[in-house]
């Protein structure tokens, strides 16, 4: 299989909408319009589970970039998560160098 760009080229979103939309476990999250707490932590365990099996196969310096890169995915998902009460509220998240 050839590999496939992880981006688009246009934004910084993952090449993700044909994921979710055939992606099993996406489908059966969404199939009651509600994720629950057990279905988050299934795919966190999903989650660990490939990186374990893929940490021990990583040179030192992939795993110190990787490691970097998941560490800054974290920051990103934290973001996220705090901004979620505005977004329900239809607030927009403030611009680069904007007051907070």
């Amino acid at each position: 299989m050839p590999r496939e760009d992880w981006f688009d080229g246009q934004t910084l979103a993952l090449h993700r909408d044909d994921f979710l939309d055939e992606n099993p476990d996406w489908q059966q999250y969404l199939a009651d319009g509600v994720v629950l707490a057990h279905e988050i932590l299934e795919q966190e365990a999903k989650i660990t589970g490939m990186l374990r099996e893929l940490e021990p196969k990583l040179s030192d310096g992939l795993h110190e970039e990787i490691t970097r890169i998941l560490l800054e995915y974290e920051v990103l998902v934290n973001m996220a998560l705090l901004h979620v009460p505005s977004l329900a509220q239809g607030q927009e998240a403030p611009g680069p160098g904007a007051p907070r």
